[in-house]
């Protein structure tokens, strides 16, 4: 490492421990006004604002929801990507800074993510004014498909050449980080399944087609033949969310039935084959039934895939911030989904875990991240973007 490098890193430091009471302060303004998935105007007016002031050019998403930064001179650059985006929860920890928006919290850290990457940002603006770099605040990763897709669509991803997110991880102690090349998340798709026969009265299911009991197989044979499909050494699963049958009558055999859920991978060759396991079974339960049946998968976000020069960059990065102690491998992936993979798709990149103190799991009433995550997020992005950029 060059003196010049030693001295560019301090001044990275130097400028985020100085901005840390602010950042602090947004991440708890954040989180007490938390908002939904596509209506994130305040969170998106409050990181704006945290650019004022700053030579950096900022656009807007679809909608006036997400924030699109871009600093520095023209040309390829480095992004770094946020999300802004709460959960549809009470939250349960009565802290100072606690949710005020009934049935709203952020109980997945975005308000951390946020945080942090304004930390980061406005280190390298200070730092770093020769290099170019895209802050990308997303909207919407809640929701399904995405906001990733909509602010690629409105041009987040020309010119860049690489990409980093952190994510929280309540699994791991505050401080550590979790990195690797290759699959951290998996795909998530949606499926529902409508079954279609002769319903009729209770007290004669000879004459039906009986579809509660057709459902009750269909969902057993789906489960069955996913299982048994596709090999054990690649991640999947498929579960079950919903099912509907009948209507408010205990005497009545219904016509029709449903059930949904989700399908998660982490290759498209099983990806892929997901459909013709799903029609195999159904088609086999309505044969024997006399039933019939439709199936409908809608594809969400794709599986997060660490490119393995910006995992090592986000590694090394990690090692300079806080310690080669404190740098650990990811290990098995979530099946978890994550809209960042949307990113993937037009330039490398990489996500990693940060440790925000063990406790109550992501998407949990209970969860909560220490405030030092929002230093320590962005000492560790900081250095990444700065590494990537060289």
């Amino acid at each position: 490492m060059t003196d010049g490098s030693l001295a560019r890193q301090r001044d990275l430091d130097r400028t985020i421990a100085g901005d840390l009471d602010r950042l602090v302060a947004m991440r708890h303004e954040i989180h007490r006004e938390p908002e939904l998935s596509g209506a994130e105007h305040a969170t998106t007016a409050r990181v704006e604002a945290a650019f004022a002031g700053l030579d950096v050019r900022t656009r807007r998403g679809p909608g006036g929801v997400g924030l699109v930064v871009d600093a520095g001179p023209p040309g390829p650059r480095v992004a770094l990507r946020a999300d802004l985006d709460a959960l549809a929860l009470d939250e349960a920890v009565d802290v100072p800074f606690r949710s005020c928006v009934p049935g709203v919290m952020h109980a997945c850290g975005h308000d951390v993510h946020t945080a942090a990457l304004v930390g980061a940002a406005r280190a390298l603006i200070a730092a770093c004014p020769e290099r170019p770099f895209r802050f990308l605040f997303q909207h919407a990763e809640e929701a399904t498909p995405g906001g990733a897709l909509e602010l690629i669509a409105d041009g987040a991803m020309e010119d860049v050449r690489a990409i980093v997110m952190l994510h929280c991880d309540p699994t791991r102690a505050l401080g550590r980080v979790g990195v690797q090349a290759g699959p951290v998340t998996a795909s998530s798709d949606a499926f529902t399944v409508t079954l279609r026969g002769r319903g009729g009265h209770g007290a004669r299911p000879h004459e039906t087609q009986d579809l509660v009991l057709a459902l009750a197989q269909a969902i057993q044979q789906v489960h069955l033949a996913f299982d048994r499909s596709f090999d054990d050494r690649s991640p999947h699963v498929v579960s079950v969310g919903t099912v509907h049958a009948g209507r408010t009558s205990h005497n009545v055999i219904p016509d029709r039935a449903t059930f949904g859920g989700t399908i998660r991978t982490v290759d498209a060759r099983t990806r892929d084959g997901v459909e013709a396991v799903f029609r195999r079974a159904l088609g086999g339960v309505a044969a024997a039934w006399g039933v019939e049946y439709d199936l409908e998968i809608r594809r969400g976000a794709p599986p997060v895939l660490n490119d393995a020069t910006v995992a090592e960059a986000i590694r090394m990065a990690a090692t300079d911030a806080l310690g080669a102690e404190a740098v650990e491998l990811l290990g098995p992936p979530s099946m978890g989904a994550e809209d960042f993979g949307w990113y993937l798709a037009h330039a490398p990149g990489a996500l990693f875990r940060l440790g925000v103190g063990v406790g109550a799991p992501l998407h949990s009433a209970a969860f909560q991240a220490d405030d030092q995550s929002v230093l320590l997020g962005a000492r560790v992005l900081a250095r990444a973007a700065v590494r990537l950029g060289a």
